[in-house]
């Protein structure tokens, strides 16, 4: 039987770079760094400090630098992170850089964190409008935290700055399509004591943000992950603007759907009050009879019947609907309902 010889980095000497731009070249030498001894790192290393700049923004390079910092011993990442100096924030603009800082983040001692930040501090609001940039400040926020919750730092002061940046401008950066996104991992990951500062601002612009194409999306966090305060402030919206109206819109209906899923006992019931009452159109129909004839706001009754408990509003909303059930046959959205209350 033939043994395969043990394949080695050895003899990539003096052409670890071209390795590095070669697809298969660059796989090679990811895989082999897995399990890699010291010795080996230390020779890839070596060759690829020169052409850190060139290689930590290139299209397969940039795989081999990410895996040097995941495999490679606390002096190798120590070593990357000192030819990274001054150029941080300008590689996390970049398509491919920014993926290096990612991993970077993600495996620095923390001791060197700080050092790693230093240059965000000032620029967090447009790295948050890059669509590079941003992903590196989310992942901030999430490294921090997870570092914190172990004990390992105080993820309060190390996020401090990123949070006084964003809530400063809270109402344009939950309408941003990237913003938004950091929004959601500052509500996701953050502390108890973030998150509530970060709740309390949001709060007071809930309206502007229900029915935005992207703010949408944070006040659907809030309502995951926010208080009861925050959910009943939201409710209350949605009863003043119309929970009809609300629910045939894109956006708003999907802040109804998630009301309803993360929502007490008696916010789900208020909504069900809501449909019931009468729509106050032409035929003198309830809410919800018009509802389930929608595109958006059937989904809105189909989750009420998934998530609203027995008792007298779910009789009531199941009564109005199978008095109905022939007439609602006639619509393409609302035989939806009607073959979910036949089940």
């Amino acid at each position: 039987m033939l043994i395969q010889p043990r394949l080695c980095l050895y003899p990539t000497v003096g052409h670890v770079i071209e390795f590095c731009k070669d697809q298969s070249g660059s796989r090679f030498i990811q895989q082999r760094l897995e399990v890699a001894d010291t010795s080996e790192k230390r020779l890839v290393l070596e060759e690829v400090k020169p052409a850190m700049k060139t290689l930590q923004n290139d299209v397969f390079g940039n795989y081999v630098i990410q895996k040097i910092f995941e495999h490679g011993t606390p002096e190798m990442r120590t070593e990357i992170l000192t030819c990274l100096v001054d150029e941080t924030l300008a590689l996390s603009l970049q398509m491919y850089g920014c993926r290096v800082v990612q991993k970077a983040l993600e495996v620095v001692e923390d001791s060197l964190l700080d050092s790693v930040l230093s240059e965000f501090r000032g620029n967090v609001v447009s790295c948050i409008h890059d669509q590079n940039g941003n992903h590196v400040i989310q992942k901030i926020v999430e490294v921090a935290n997870r570092r914190g919750r172990a004990g390992r730092l105080d993820a309060d002061a190390t996020v401090k700055f990123i949070l006084d940046d964003v809530l400063s401008q809270i109402i344009s950066l939950s309408c941003h399509p990237y913003g938004c996104r950091v929004i959601q991992r500052i509500l996701e990951h953050c502390s108890e004591t973030q998150k509530v500062r970060a709740l309390d601002e949001i709060l007071l612009c809930h309206s502007a943000l229900l029915d935005d194409q992207y703010g949408n999306y944070v006040i659907q966090h809030v309502l995951q992950y926010g208080r009861d305060c925050d959910r009943d402030s939201i409710l209350g919206l949605i009863v003043e603007g119309g929970l009809l109206i609300l629910s045939r819109q894109k956006f708003a209906s999907n802040v109804v759907e998630k009301l309803l899923k993360f929502g007490n006992a008696a916010q789900r019931n208020m909504v069900v009050r809501e449909m019931l009452r009468p729509a106050h159109e032409e035929d003198g129909s309830s809410v919800v009879l018009l509802m389930v004839r929608d595109a958006y706001a059937n989904y809105v009754v189909q989750t009420t019947l998934d998530v609203v408990a027995e008792g007298e509003e779910r009789r009531l909303l199941l009564q109005e609907l199978n008095e109905h059930s022939g007439q609602l046959r006639n619509y393409t959205f609302a035989k939806h309902i009607v073959a979910k209350i036949s089940e």
